[in-house]
C-alpha cells in the first residue's frame, strides 16, 4: 500500500512546491483524505492568496445551524463576526460586540497579535466581564468554511479544556459568532516561547523545563492523548517559572470513549503528516496514522534533547521536502556531543518504537538518573579538591604544611563524600576507584604517624588488607602491644584515674583490681569488689546488655563506648546508674586480662531523657491545637515539617517531607501565584504573612489550610529561613 510520503514524491507538483519552501521550525499538516491533497503551513495561510492546494470545494450554502449543531454548541456570547475581529486587531479594538451593539456590549478588546499557525492567529486581548487579560485563538478566515479545519479546531479547544494540568494551558471560553466563525480564549501567559530562549539558557535550566514538559504530555498520555507536535516554540514561559505546553491542535485520542467526536484525519483512516519535520519521528514523516503512538511524543521530547544538547533539531534539510524526508528516514544531524544524556536522546529517537523509551515516564527516569550521577560526580569532585587541595590550585602555591589535625579531618570529609557519591550512584567507578585511592594515602600517613590501628582498619576497607604494607604495619602493631601490655597492669591512668577502672581475668571473671573511683561509683568497699567474681556481684542491670557485650569482646578483642546500665550497692540511693564502658583485652605476665573504663552518664542520659519528654509534650500540645509548624530554608530550599503537618496537609509521613517544587505541584493551581507572591514579599521584605490556600492530599483532595509565614533576618538583613504554623482553614 503506497503511503502518503510516496504520493508526495510521485506528486510532480506537489514535490516542487515543497522543494521550494524552507527546512523552517513550522508546523504542517498534509493530508490525503478522498484523493485530494491538503497543505497548512503558516507561511502559506498567514496572508495574500491561498495556494492552489489549499482550495477545497466547500458549500457555500452550508446550513450555519447544521454546524452550530454538529458541533455541540450553546449560543454565542455577544460576539462580533471574526472578519470585524481580525480586521481591528491591529488598533487594539474590541472583540464582543454584537451587530449593532454599543461599547458597552463588549466582551473582548484586542491589544494585539501574538502568533499564528498552520490553522489560527493568537491575539491578546483583554475580557471585560472578568477584566482579565487573556489570549484568543481564532480560526483562519479562508479555513472557517471548512468542515476538517473546524473539526481540528473543535478538537484542540476540546483537549485543551479536558486537561487540568499545572503545565497545560488553561482553557477560559470556547465561542462562536454570528457568522460562524470559532474562536476561543485561553490564559494569557507573560513570558515567551521557549524558542526563544532555550539557546540562553543552560542544560540543567532547560532540563528542569524539559521535565515539566514531560510531566504535561505523561498526564496527556494517561486521558489517552497524543501531542504529535512537541517542540519548544510550544511550549510557553512564564515570568514566574511556569512551563505550559501549547498548541494541541494536532493531538489524537487513542482508544476514544463513544459518544465523543474524532479528528477528522483519524476517523476517516487516511494518512496524514502532522507536526514540524525538523522535530518528527519517522512514522509521522510516512503518514500512516496506524503507526503514531504515545512513543512518538517520546521521540519528540527525545528530539527537544538533542537540541538542548547540541543547539539545533535532529533532522534538516535544503527544503522542506529535504526536511520531511530526512525525517522519514530518521536521518539525524551529526554531532560530536556524547553522554548519557545523548545516550537518552538516541535511545529516545530510535527508528524502531520498540527500541525507545516505552513510555514518558521511562524518559523522565533517564534525566533524573542523570542528575542523580551528575550530584555523585559533584561530589567526588569535591572529594578530590578536599583531600588534594594542591592539584586544584591554579596559581600553583600551596599553603604552609597542615597540622596533622587537619589531615586527618581532610581524609575524613574527604571519605564520607566519596560514600555520599557512591550511595547516590553505586556503579560510579570514579567514586570507588578515587575512595580506594584515599583509603590507602590516609593508610600510609597514619602508619607513618603511629596510629597503627587506623591504618590496618584502612587498609581493609582498601581491600589491601594483605599487601606488603598493610603487614608491616601489622607486626609493628604487634611490637607496640606488647610493650602496652607489659606495663598495663602498673599504669598510673589506671590506678590514679577519675574515671572508674576495673582490671579482670579473662578466663574466670575474678576482680583483679578496682580503682577508687570505681569502688565510690559502685558503692562497693575494695574487699567487697577485688576477689570476687563479676557475674556474681549483679553489678549488670540488664543480662542481655552483658551478653552482647561479652560477644563483641570476644569477637573483636576490644569495646568502645558500650552504653548501658549499672546496678549501685546502695540502699539511699538510686541503684540504676548509666554508664559508658571501654574495654580491651591485656596481656600482663602472660595471663589475659580485661581492662575497663566507666564513666558515668547518668546526668546526661537524665537531661536527654527530660529533653525527649519536653519534646513529646510539644507534639502532644501542637496536636491538640491542631497547629502544625513548619520551616523553609531559601538558600537550600529545604523544607522541614512537623508531625502534625503531615497530618493536617494528609501527607504520609513515610514519603517524607516534600521538595520546593513537590510542595508547590500540591498548592491548586489557583492559590500559586498568591503563595508565591507573599514568600517572594516576605523573602524581600521581611514582612509576616497569613494566607488560605488549598493543598492536595494523598488521595487527591484539596484540603483548606491557614498557614502564618515570619522571616528571619541575619544581621546583613538577609532571610536565612522563614517559619510558621498551619491550621485547618475553616
Amino acid at each position: 500500500m503506497a503511503t502518503l510520503l510516496d504520493t508526495i514524491f510521485g506528486d510532480k507538483n506537489l514535490s516542487q512546491r515543497l522543494a521550494e519552501m524552507p527546512s523552517d521550525a513550522k508546523t504542517i499538516t498534509l493530508s490525503l483524505t478522498e484523493a485530494r491533497l491538503t497543505l497548512e503551513h503558516p507561511e502559506w495561510t498567514d496572508s495574500g492568496p491561498i495556494p492552489p492546494l489549499l482550495q477545497q470545494t466547500v458549500d457555500e450554502q452550508t446550513d450555519l445551524a447544521a454546524l452550530r449543531a454538529d458541533e455541540g454548541f450553546v449560543p454565542p456570547r455577544k460576539v462580533i463576526s471574526l472578519g470585524q475581529l481580525t480586521s481591528t486587531a491591529e488598533g487594539g479594538a474590541a472583540a464582543g460586540q454584537g451587530a449593532g451593539g454599543g461599547i458597552d456590549d463588549i466582551e473582548y478588546r484586542l491589544i494585539g497579535k501574538l502568533g499564528s499557525g498552520g490553522t489560527g492567529i493568537v491575539y491578546q486581548a483583554h475580557q471585560r466581564a472578568i477584566d482579565r487579560e487573556v489570549a484568543v485563538k481564532v480560526l483562519r478566515h479562508e479555513l472557517a468554511g471548512d468542515r476538517q479545519s473546524r473539526h481540528r479546531f473543535l478538537t484542540e479547544a476540546r483537549v485543551i479544556g479536558s486537561l487540568d494540568h499545572p503545565n497545560v494551558i488553561a482553557l477560559h471560553d470556547l465561542c462562536i459568532d454570528s457568522e460562524g466563525h470559532l474562536f476561543y480564549a485561553m490564559k494569557r501567559i507573560d513570558g515567551t516561547s521557549w524558542d526563544q530562549q532555550i539557546d540562553q539558557f543552560s542544560v540543567e535550566e532547560n532540563l528542569t523545563i524539559l521535565l515539566r514538559v514531560a510531566d504535561a504530555i505523561r498526564y496527556a498520555h494517561s486521558r489517552g492523548l497524543i501531542h504529535r507536535d512537541i517542540k519548544p516554540e510550544n511550549v510557553m514561559l512564564g515570568r514566574f517559572g511556569e512551563a505550559l505546553v501549547a498548541d494541541w491542535g494536532l493531538a489524537i485520542q487513542l482508544h476514544r470513549p463513544k459518544g465523543t467526536a474524532a479528528t477528522s484525519e483519524w476517523s476517516s483512516g487516511g494518512s496524514a503528516i502532522g507536526g514540524t519535520p525538523a522535530y518528527m519521528a519517522p512514522e509521522q514523516a510516512s503518514g500512516m496514522l496506524e503507526e503514531i503512538s504515545m512513543l512518538t511524543d517520546v521521540y519528540l521530547l527525545g528530539a527537544i534533547l538533542f537540541q538542548i544538547l547540541t543547539g539545533r533539531p535532529p533532522h534538516r534539510g535544503t527544503s522542506l521536502l529535504d526536511c520531511i524526508h530526512s525525517a522519514a528516514n530518521n536521518v539525524i544531524q551529526p554531532t560530536e556531543v556524547v553522554g548519557e544524556l545523548m545516550d537518552a536522546a538516541m535511545k529516545a529517537m530510535a527508528t524502531d518504537p520498540k527500541q525507545r523509551y516505552q513510555s514518558v515516564e521511562e524518559f523522565i527516569s533517564a534525566i533524573t538518573d542523570h542528575r542523580t550521577h551528575q550530584e555523585s560526580e559533584r561530589l567526588v569532585r569535591r572529594a578530590r579538591r578536599r583531600v588534594w587541595p594542591q592539584q586544584s590550585d591554579a596559581s600553583g602555591t600551596q599553603d604552609a604544611d597542615p597540622t596533622t589535625e587537619e589531615t586527618y579531618e581532610r581524609f575524613r570529609v574527604g571519605q564520607a563524600l566519596l560514600h555520599e557519591a557512591i550511595e547516590l550512584w553505586p556503579e560510579n567507578i570514579r567514586a570507588t576507584d578515587t575512595l580506594k585511592q584515599v583509603q590507602l594515602e590516609f593508610a600510609r600517613f597514619t602508619a607513618g604517624r603511629g596510629d597503627l590501628d587506623l591504618s590496618l582498619r584502612l587498609y581493609a576497607a582498601a581491600g589491601e588488607a594483605d599487601c606488603e604494607a598493610a603487614v608491616r604495619v601489622r607486626r609493628d602493631r604487634d611490637r607496640r602491644d606488647k610493650v602496652r601490655e607489659s606495663h598495663a597492669k602498673y599504669s598510673a591512668l589506671f590506678t590514679q584515674s577519675p574515671e572508674a577502672g576495673l582490671l579482670i581475668r579473662w578466663d574466670d571473671g575474678v576482680v583483679l583490681e578496682a580503682n577508687n573511683a570505681c569502688l565510690t561509683m559502685l558503692g562497693y568497699e575494695e574487699g567487697e569488689l577485688v576477689g570476687g567474681k563479676i557475674a556474681e556481684l549483679e553489678i549488670w542491670a540488664c543480662p542481655k546488655h552483658r551478653k552482647n557485650f561479652v560477644e563483641t569482646l570476644t569477637r573483636e578483642g576490644h569495646v568502645e563506648n558500650f552504653e548501658t546500665q549499672f546496678l549501685r550497692k546502695s540502699d539511699t540511693q538510686d541503684r540504676l546508674i548509666d554508664v559508658l564502658i571501654s574495654s580491651r583485652t591485656v596481656s600482663v605476665n602472660g595471663n589475659e586480662m580485661l581492662l575497663s573504663t566507666i564513666r558515668d552518664i547518668t546526668q546526661r542520659r537524665d537531661a536527654e531523657r527530660n529533653l525527649e519528654q519536653s519534646r513529646r509534650r510539644l507534639r502532644d500540645l501542637q496536636r491538640l491545637a491542631g497547629l502544625g509548624t513548619w520551616s523553609f530554608d531559601p538558600r537550600t530550599e529545604v523544607i522541614q515539617w512537623s508531625e502534625e503537618t503531615f497530618r493536617l496537609s494528609g501527607r504520609d509521613p513515610e514519603k517524607g517531607v516534600p521538595s520546593f517544587d513537590e510542595f508547590f505541584d500540591q498548592i491548586h493551581p489557583d492559590d500559586r501565584e498568591r503563595l508565591n507572591l507573599v514568600l517572594d514579599q516576605a523573602l524581600k521584605t521581611g514582612t509576616s504573612y497569613q494566607l488560605h490556600i488549598r493543598q492536595r492530599d494523598d488521595e487527591g483532595n484539596y484540603r483548606s489550610l491557614l498557614t502564618r509565614g515570619r522571616p528571619v533576618i541575619d544581621d546583613d538583613g538577609k532571610t536565612i529561613e522563614v517559619y510558621g504554623i498551619v491550621m485547618p482553614g475553616n
